[in-house]
C-alpha cells in the first residue's frame, strides 16, 4: 500500500506533465477550436458531472449525519460562493470577453479546487480504524496521469496560446499540490474511532468543496471557455468536447 504523503504529492505534481504542450504551440493554434472543445469537455465532466455527483452523494449522507437544513445550506453556500468567485475572476468587465491570461488564472483556481476535492478522496481511503489505502497499479497510475494531464492543460493551453513565457505561468501548476494538505483532512477528522460530529464535519467539508468546484466550473465554462468557440466556423469542437467528456468518464471508471 502506497504511503499517503507520497501518493498525494505525486498526484499534486502530475499537472506539470502539461508542460509537454510547450513543444506544440503551432499545432495548438492551427487546431484552436478543437483544442478549446477538448477543454470544454474536460471541465464539463470534472466540474459539472463529477463534482455534481459528489455534491449530491455527499449531500445525501450529510442530511442524515446533520440535518436537511444544514445539508442544503452547505451545498447551496458552496455553489453560490464558487459562482461569485468565478464572476470575480472572469465576469467583472462587462461587455469584454475574458482574456487568455484571465482564463489561465481561472483555470489554476479551478485546478486548486478540484485538487482539494481529490485530496479528500485520497485521504478517506487512509482514514478510520480500517483504512484500505491504495495499491499502485499500472492502470491506476496511467489513468491518474491522463486525468492530471488534462487538468494541467486547462492552464497550459491558454497560457501557450497567449505567448506567455513558461517562467511566468508554470507556477500556476503548483495549484495541484493542494492535494497534499487536503488528503490529511479526513485522516485527522476520522482517525481512530471518529465521533458523529467528526463524520458530519468531514462530509460537510466535502459537500462545500464540491459545491465550490461546481459553481466555479459553471462560470469558467460560460464566460471563459465557450466564448472562445462561439464564433468558430469549424463546429467539430462540439464533437471533441463530447469525446473529451467520454474519455474523462472512462478514466474515472478506472481510477475511482
Amino acid at each position: 500500500m502506497a504511503d499517503l504523503w507520497l501518493l498525494a504529492l505525486g498526484f499534486g505534481v502530475l499537472p506539470f506533465s502539461a508542460l509537454v504542450l510547450l513543444a506544440a504551440p503551432a499545432a495548438l493554434r492551427r487546431h484552436e477550436p478543437l483544442v478549446w472543445g477538448v477543454l470544454i469537455g474536460v471541465v464539463a465532466f470534472l466540474g459539472l458531472a463529477h463534482a455534481g455527483a459528489a455534491l449530491l452523494q455527499g449531500n445525501a449522507y450529510l442530511r442524515y449525519e446533520a440535518s436537511p437544513e444544514i445539508s442544503a445550506a452547505t451545498a447551496a453556500g458552496g455553489v453560490l460562493l464558487g459562482t461569485a468567485l468565478g464572476w470575480t475572476v472572469l465576469g467583472r468587465r462587462a461587455g469584454s470577453p475574458a482574456t487568455l491570461r484571465s482564463i489561465a488564472v481561472a483555470a489554476a483556481i479551478y485546478v486548486a479546487l478540484h485538487s482539494v476535492s481529490d485530496g479528500q478522496v485520497l485521504g478517506e481511503a487512509y482514514a478510520g480504524p480500517l483504512a484500505p489505502g491504495y495499491a499502485l497499479t499500472v492502470v491506476l497510475v496511467g489513468g491518474t496521469l491522463l486525468h492530471r494531464l488534462a487538468e494541467g492543460a486547462l492552464i497550459a493551453v491558454p497560457a501557450v496560446l497567449d505567448g506567455w513565457k513558461p517562467s511566468r505561468w508554470s507556477g500556476l501548476l503548483l495549484a495541484g499540490l493542494l492535494t497534499l494538505p487536503a488528503a490529511y483532512v479526513p485522516v485527522v477528522l476520522l482517525g481512530g474511532a471518529p465521533t458523529a460530529s467528526a463524520v458530519a464535519l468531514d462530509q460537510g467539508i466535502s459537500v462545500f468543496v464540491a459545491g465550490l468546484e461546481a459553481g466555479f466550473a459553471g462560470i469558467l465554462l460560460l464566460l471563459g471557455l465557450v466564448p472562445r468557440v462561439a464564433g468558430a466556423q469549424d463546429r467539430r469542437w462540439a464533437m471533441w468536447a463530447g469525446l473529451a467528456f467520454t474519455v474523462m468518464l472512462l478514466i474515472h471508471f478506472l481510477v475511482e
